[in-house]
């Protein structure tokens, strides 16, 4: 590594940790919740989807900056990918785009990821209290919808990272010393949110950012392939962390809303040494955005071809499979969501 790379990873690091007290100690009160779906914390990227959302620490997609902007930085080739999903059973619909592209230590990437409510059954506001409808039928609703409307939300998303590769000490005669690689991650984010009740059209934008670091710490190394058989990986990220707002225009009331910090923690093992009859990915999370939620993953791959993927997202069980072949790879996702259950996503990647 060059010194000009040593000394920007220098100043940037400890600039992003010092930041993380201030964060946590600046946002402790409580903050609204946005209207309708939080799509800033909707599942994206079919793998992490499939693997109770323990993106925090799984940096093989493009798509996983969402879960954690350190994840830049892992990567080895440009990547671009495609992700469709019916979510809710087919009640909405949700996209994730996204392009990584890795120049040295240094990485950045681009995401779109737009999300399509379907209709949502709007109703008459009747001018009562409980008590008066009970008395007058006429101040009842009829259960019957004035009319349709829908709530498309948006998001894009910069990120740019660096990496810092470093050598763990070992003591003599015990082998290679252990790779240890550490990132730091940045991502600037922009929403725009729209809704068209009784025709009347409104929209919400605002911008926010996410921090991340990441740590890969190799356990051994295996000098006939050339590569680290065993690791585990650390991961911390914060998202939303500005003091922003959605600003929604049009609106007679001026009306906004707070955007709520969140921030996620997390542990995997990785082992590749072939010892347990495939490749294994055991990850573990935690994330606290209004409650904690504890998140579980499994990854297991044969013949360096066929994924099976399953997990736990809080209370969800969720499960995937995927292929990938030289430089394409297919991902699928189920989940058993608390609306109703997810039976497609895919995402579909390509390495350049």
């Amino acid at each position: 590594m060059s010194a000009c790379h040593n000394k920007s990873f220098s100043v940037f690091l400890p600039a992003l940790l010092f930041l993380f007290p201030y964060i946590f100690k600046t946002f402790a009160e409580e903050l609204q919740i946005r209207y309708a779906a939080d799509m800033a914390h909707l599942p994206a990227g079919a793998q992490i989807a499939a693997m109770g959302d323990v993106g925090v620490v799984l940096p093989q997609r493009a798509s996983s900056v969402i879960w954690n902007p350190a994840s830049v930085s892992f990567a080895k080739h440009v990547e671009l990918s495609a992700e469709i999903a019916d979510i809710y059973h087919g009640l909405s619909r949700q996209g994730c785009f996204a392009l990584r592209m890795p120049q040295g230590q240094i990485a950045s990437s681009i995401v779109y990821a737009p999300f399509l409510s379907g209709n949502i059954p709007f109703f008459d506001s009747l001018p009562s209290t409980y008590e008066e409808s009970l008395n007058d039928i006429s101040l009842r609703s009829d259960g019957v919808p004035k009319g349709y409307f829908q709530n498309n939300q948006h998001q894009m998303i910069l990120t740019m990272g660096k990496m810092l590769s470093l050598k763990m000490p070992t003591p003599p005669g015990s082998g290679l010393p252990r790779p240890l690689n550490i990132s730091a991650g940045l991502s600037l984010k922009g929403y725009w949110q729209t809704m068209n009740p009784e025709g009347r059209k409104y929209m919400g934008v605002g911008v926010n950012a996410d921090l991340g670091v990441m740590a890969s710490i190799g356990l051994d190394y295996d000098l006939s392939k050339k590569v680290t058989n065993r690791n585990i990986v650390l991961g911390i990220a914060v998202r939303d962390f500005l003091p922003a707002e959605i600003i929604w225009v049009h609106s007679p009331l001026g009306y906004r809303e707070k955007i709520r910090y969140s921030h996620y923690y997390g542990i995997s093992y990785v082992d590749k040494s072939g010892d347990l009859g495939g490749n294994w990915t055991f990850a573990l999370a935690l994330d606290k955005q209004y409650t904690t939620s504890l998140r579980l993953g499994l990854e297991a791959e044969f013949w360096n071809i066929a994924v099976f993927r399953a997990g736990l997202s809080g209370k969800i069980p969720t499960l995937g499979a995927g292929v990938h072949y030289k430089r394409y790879y297919m991902d699928y996702a189920f989940r058993f969501d608390k609306i109703d259950f997810s039976f497609f996503r895919m995402t579909l990647g390509v390495l350049f």
